[in-house]
């Protein structure tokens, strides 16, 4: 049995949890929708490139993630402010878990005290708090597993475990680093609450059974491609030597410690002049959020090591879910945990309210520039680029091809939604591990290729030999010209792009 959860009249109801939970993604899905006037530059619409092909893998991750934002857009138009709420959707279903998981040993004032001080973790917000992609993406599984774990070890019924296998197996079809989260969380559970060795074997076989049954085609669909999104880990964050090694973990620590600096801050400041807690307050819980999250960063720094990759701060995003409940369990005995959560709850509501103000000024800035900087032009080059195709032929794009993110840019922003290659620089690697988006692709007459940047001033001189090569003589070549402008060297330029399209092979 867990521990008894005690909690005083002052914060008996879950009501100032929920409706914080509910406030700080409406604020922050706001400030997106006003302020944020381009998607992140590959992530994002990477996803829908991805969901679209409703296959079970891609070059980069595994597929869940890609799947969730295609089916949300069959429900919502294709667009920046639908996909903010996505993100924000995600993020109040992870916090909701989250409270519920630690409701099952805390009062509600220390629930609502470990949610503020995880959503001031500024990947939560300012930083990356509208990006949905496969770190954002593991929250609301990764708290439900631990959600439904902690359920489960009370009742010791099979089928809370079964369901604590369906999250695990979520986690698993979202990103390979849920392996390294989930045996944080086993570990941890073990080590402070010290379940009966029968219950725990029990547990364990049903939790993996489960999630091996559910994850299997996709294991079966790597094997038979070979593993891509392991060799793409191993590209993208490779080592060079000892020294640069150590310094990526340093860099990584360093960079954990600063997103969640605003947190730490807040905490510390409501512990100032504290008056201590009434007398009869409950037997201190056990830690098990910090045990979460001392696990997962010292595992997340051992299978990086062991991989002999370099890691970065951003794949401890889901271990921070957790640093809330870390704050609470190091927080002294004694204090007055009421007045504790009215500080911590009036600093975060504070916290919303400035970064309100400062989305206000930053818009006002951005409307300032006296041209769009080239990072806001992908929705404009779409559709652009769509119109020449249609006015040309007067048939839909079919597959897009280019300089990477521009075609997955394409199946997002055009209205045709076509299918997107990841990128002529690594065309030959993306056309043998993705046959089941390419290969159909390449059989295709109604195509186009685009070539240029989004960095300010930058061109892709190589592109349109490469996609003569791949693609043949092109029926058309068009340019499309923008002017930018740069905030970082407040010069304007001209933005030019390369649209290669080909003949339709069959009128329609």
């Amino acid at each position: 049995m867990l521990p008894p959860v005690t909690s005083r009249p002052d914060y008996a109801s879950p009501r100032p949890t929920l409706l914080y939970i509910l406030g700080f993604c409406l604020v922050w899905w706001g400030i997106f929708a006003a302020t944020r006037h381009y998607l992140d530059g590959a992530d994002m619409v990477e996803n829908y490139a991805w969901g679209m092909e409703w296959q079970w893998g891609t070059n980069k991750h595994p597929p869940l993630f890609g799947w969730i934002t295609a089916a949300w857009f069959t429900l919502f138009p294709v667009g920046d402010n639908a996909y903010y709420l996505l993100n924000q959707i995600n993020l109040a279903a992870a916090l909701g878990l989250l409270a519920l998981a630690m409701k099952r040993f805390l009062g509600w004032e220390k629930v609502l005290t470990g949610v503020v001080l995880t959503t001031l973790v500024t990947h939560f917000g300012p930083d990356s708090g509208f990006k949905y992609n496969a770190n954002t993406a593991l929250l609301p599984f990764v708290a439900g597993f631990m959600w439904s774990l902690l359920h489960a070890l009370e009742r010791g019924r099979a089928r809370w475990f079964v369901v604590a296998g369906v999250f695990a197996a979520a986690a698993l079809l979202t990103k390979y680093y849920a392996l390294v989260l989930i045996a944080a969380i086993g570990l941890a559970v073990l080590i402070t609450l010290r379940p009966p060795l029968a219950a725990l074997l029990k547990g364990t076989a049903i939790v993996g059974a489960t999630a091996l049954l559910l994850a299997s085609p996709h294991v079966a669909w790597s094997v038979r491609h070979g593993w891509p999104s392991l060799h793409y880990m191993h590209e993208a964050h490779e080592i060079s030597g000892v020294t640069g090694d150590v310094r990526a973990h340093v860099v990584a620590l360093a960079g954990v410690l600063g997103f969640s600096g605003v947190a730490l801050l807040v905490w510390g400041a409501s512990l100032v002049r504290l008056p201590a807690s009434p007398p009869g307050e409950a037997t201190r819980p056990p830690r098990l959020g910090l045990a979460i999250v001392s696990l997962s960063v010292a595992l997340t720094m051992l299978a990086a090591l062991a991989q002999g990759i370099s890691p970065v701060s951003s794949w401890l995003i889901p271990a921070l879910l957790f640093l809330g409940w870390a704050l609470v369990d190091l927080t002294p005995a004694g204090v007055d945990w009421v007045r504790l959560a009215r500080r911590v709850h009036a600093a975060g509501w504070l916290y919303l309210v400035l970064a309100m103000a400062a989305a206000a000024l930053w818009e006002r800035q951005y409307r300032a520039y006296p041209a769009p900087p080239a990072y806001a032009l992908p929705q404009r080059i779409a559709t652009d680029a769509t119109r020449l195709y249609h006015d040309a032929y007067g048939q839909p794009v079919e597959y897009a091809g280019g300089t990477f993110p521009l075609p997955y840019v394409m199946s997002f922003y055009s209205p045709d939604h076509p299918h997107g290659l990841y990128g002529f620089d690594l065309a030959g690697t993306d056309l043998a591990q993705s046959p089941w988006i390419d290969a159909r692709a390449l059989e295709s007459g109604n195509r186009l290729a685009l070539c240029g940047t989004l960095a300010f001033g930058r061109a892709d001189p190589s592109c349109p030999a490469t996609a003569r090569a791949l693609f043949g003589t092109p029926d058309q070549a068009r340019r499309l010209v923008y002017p930018v402008y740069d905030p970082k060297t407040r010069r304007r330029g001209l933005q030019t792009y390369t649209v290669l399209m080909w003949k339709p092979r069959r009128p329609r």
